[in-house]
């Protein structure tokens, strides 16, 4: 006796392809509601008329000039001098003596490495050189910095 073989259909069966998308929808729904972001959460404070205006901090501006020459405070100054002229800015009621002020080191663009190195390195050493209690407060601006606070107040080219 022979038997016929059972041709398979080419059909794919579908039945449970609704309840697997069902499910993954419901999981791709939840765990986004997990993971939404809610930015920052912070209250801006009420206005305050009782509030003093903030200050702006002197600083000490010492620039390096495309030339290699320095200029502290608008003032050509040999780097030796520089120690002498920072002990003028030393507070008056601190014991042992503090340089409260930043320094704001400002390079041209075209300044030499070197002279930009030699006065970090003076300026370093000034601590040392004067007695002072902790080390000087040297700031060197970004180019972001120089643009937008700079260039605001006219101050851009060195």
């Amino acid at each position: 006796m022979k038997l016929a073989k059972k041709k398979p259909s080419a059909e794919i069966f579908t039945g449970s392809m609704a309840d697997v998308t069902f499910l993954l929808i419901i999981y791709f729904m939840l765990t986004m509601a997990f993971s939404s972001t809610k930015g920052l959460d912070f209250q801006v404070p009420k206005e305050d008329p009782t509030r003093s205006e903030v200050q702006a901090e002197e600083a000490v501006f010492f620039q390096v000039r495309a030339d290699g020459s320095f200029v502290v405070d608008n003032k050509p100054m040999p780097l030796e001098q520089v120690a002498n002229y920072l002990r003028t800015k030393i507070d008056p009621g601190s014991n042992p003596p503090v340089i409260s002020k930043p320094i704001i080191l400002r390079p041209a663009p075209q300044a030499p490495y070197g002279a930009m190195m030699e006065a970090f390195d003076e300026l370093r050493q000034v601590k040392t050189k004067l007695n002072l209690a902790k080390d000087l407060n040297i700031t060197l601006p970004t180019q972001r910095e120089v643009e937008n606070v700079w260039g605001a107040l006219g101050v851009l080219t060195p």
